[in-house]
């Protein structure tokens, strides 16, 4: 879906920092504020 190397290394950097995030403090508004950045950018970095 992102054809861009860089673009889905930090996609995936981030998925990752998300989780383990989500395991430490679930439902944090912090992370729900980033894990919106991470489908923002997911959005605009895809390629149909």
């Amino acid at each position: 879906m992102i054809r861009d190397d860089g673009q889905r290394t930090l996609l995936f950097d981030l998925d990752a920092a998300l989780q383990r995030l989500n395991r430490t403090v679930p439902g944090d508004p912090a992370v729900v504020q980033i894990t919106g950045v991470y489908h923002n950018l997911l959005r605009r970095w895809t390629e149909c």
